[in-house]
């Protein structure tokens, strides 16, 4: 009874929300992310996001909101005018995004040591997991120098699966 009074005054205080957002013309990040999670039908607690940021698609303001629970990722791409959900999209993965070897401290480090930098020598632009070839890693991207350094990092290894070195 106590978690459905819960879920009936969390949807009220949604709706009540999103409606505000709306009169004024664009729904907020974390009303996105709460569109994204109650289609899952997951909780905040019970998932680790691995992107929620603004974006835009074919000139319209949209959210792109990505994470993961126990061996599903789940991928949204939310209008931002009106909170509609214009893509989803689930993975299941045979090794939980959780389960990792690697912390996200240690893999900077590694790709660091590998550009022979130190951590105040470089500015990091991404650092966070994702999944390529059925691995979990970590992307990791910084610059220096006017240069751009990116690195894949395996979760469980921490081997260095890709890098690359661009210009700027």
């Amino acid at each position: 009874m106590k978690k459905i009074l819960i879920a009936i005054l969390t949807l009220s205080l949604i709706t009540a929300v999103s409606a505000a957002a709306l009169a004024a013309g664009q729904i907020s990040l974390e009303e996105a992310k709460t569109i994204a999670l109650d289609k899952a039908s997951l909780t905040a607690d019970a998932v680790t996001f691995l992107k929620a940021h603004p974006d835009y698609d074919d000139g319209r303001p949209t959210y792109e909101i990505k994470f993961f629970s126990d061996h599903t990722e789940y991928e949204f791409e939310i209008d931002a005018q009106t909170g509609r959900i214009t893509e989803y999209d689930t993975e299941v993965f045979e090794r939980d995004f959780a389960a990792r070897n690697v912390t996200e401290e240690e893999a900077r480090q590694i790709a660091l040591a590998h550009a022979g930098f130190r951590e105040e020598d470089v500015r990091f632009t991404k650092c966070h997991l994702d999944r390529d070839d059925g691995r979990v890693i970590y992307e990791i991207e910084f610059t220096n120098g006017g240069m751009e350094y990116e690195f894949d990092i395996d979760t469980a290894s921490g081997r260095i699966l890709e890098y690359s070195v661009d210009r700027d």
